[in-house]
């Protein structure tokens, strides 16, 4: 999931889910612009499991500062919003895919991560839950997105078709969304085509011959994921309850909230 910031605290919401403390156990360069950081610790019992498109929160203390979790009245570290890829709850790891764009403060700290370095978490927290009798799937992703895809793609009811739409930056972006589940994925080029983020996406999806039965699950770009919904509520007469939208990020923002369903 590409960076998010989450919004202030109210006290009307829920409390909070547990602080924890976690290592870093292994660093991957998985594609040039995709690297892979699996943490690992005692505080990771009781951490899930994750629900599918599940979101959990990364906080960067500043080094030096001294921030604990217990010390309440201090302010919290600037957080961001990620995808719990991969939850081990045997081995107590856990996998967390950061997407590059840019200087970005969770990308730059996960391009800098060392073994054995620490980080606070938080979550899991919301998901996506398809219906049991689902034959029908398509996944809209772009490259912030395509972890949370795969956690979908896993957890897909016995003989559901899936059809996944994702738009990446260059071909060298490509890989396998799943080491369980073998799909294919449309992919579609970004800088080749000189496309502004989200196009490409909108534009296969108006292509797409889907039942009307199909459920949706799109997450990109703000501006595109509105455009997307209101093709398929307006336009296709998709019911709502088979469309679920997330806004991941928005062009010319950065830490953008990360409570953007399209709804509005």
């Amino acid at each position: 999931m590409a960076e998010t910031a989450s919004p202030p605290a109210r006290s009307s919401q829920r409390p909070r889910s547990p602080t924890r403390l976690v290592t870093v156990k292994r660093v991957e360069q998985v594609t040039p612009r995709l690297t892979r950081v699996t943490f690992g610790g005692e505080a990771l019992a009781g951490f899930g499991p994750p629900r599918p498109g599940a979101h959990m929160k990364l906080l960067f203390a500043p080094e030096g500062s001294g921030w604990t979790p217990e010390d309440e009245d201090a302010p919290r570290p600037p957080r961001r919003t990620y995808t719990p890829r991969r939850f081990d709850a045997g081995e107590r790891t856990l996998e967390v895919e950061f997407v590059h764009h840019g200087d970005g403060l969770a990308a730059g700290w996960a391009q800098n991560a060392q073994p054995g370095a620490p980080l606070y978490i938080t979550g899991p927290g919301g998901g996506y839950d398809l219906p049991e009798d689902a034959a029908e799937i398509v996944l809209v992703a772009d490259d912030t997105a395509m972890p949370a895809a795969g956690t979908i793609l896993e957890a897909l009811p016995a003989g559901c078709r899936a059809t996944v739409l994702c738009e990446i930056p260059a071909a060298s972006e490509e890989r396998a969304l799943s080491p369980q589940v073998d799909v294919s994925p449309v992919w579609l080029h970004r800088e080749p085509a000189g496309a502004v983020p989200g196009d490409l996406l909108e534009e296969a999806v108006r292509r797409l011959d889907a039942s009307k039965d199909a459920c949706w699950w799109i997450a990109c770009e703000a501006g595109a994921m509105r455009r997307i919904r209101q093709h398929l509520l307006k336009e296709r007469g998709v019911g709502a309850d088979h469309v679920h939208t997330r806004g991941y990020w928005k062009r010319g923002e950065t830490a953008y909230p990360d409570h953007d369903y399209g709804k509005d």
